[in-house]
């Protein structure tokens, strides 16, 4: 049972603390989407903290391949997203899941 409480413990650290780095990665993104992901980009791009988990993941990955461009945002996304892994990506979407 003990075993159980400290894996437990250990889990919740290393969440919050991917979301801590989710935090700093993602004041870059927030000048676009706002500091809560609640701005409609151009008033076209739907706010991310209304998009599910797994699309804005997918978007993040879509878009940093240069295989998404919604919105003609394509370009602009991939220069933002240049140099950031797939961890990254999942750091910023568990931050943005805290803001809800």
């Amino acid at each position: 049972m003990k075993k159980l409480i400290v894996l437990s413990a250990l889990a919740c650290l290393g969440v919050s603390t991917y979301a801590a780095d989710g935090a700093a990665l993602y004041k870059k993104c927030a000048v676009c989407h706002g500091a809560k992901a609640e701005k409609m980009y151009l008033n076209k791009v739907p706010a991310l903290n209304s998009l599910t988990s797994a699309e804005r993941l997918q978007y993040m990955k879509e878009y940093s391949e240069g295989k998404r461009n919604a919105y003609g945002q394509g370009a602009i996304m991939k220069i933002n997203l240049k140099g950031l892994t797939e961890d990254d990506f999942k750091a910023i979407e568990a931050y943005i899941e805290t803001l809800k």
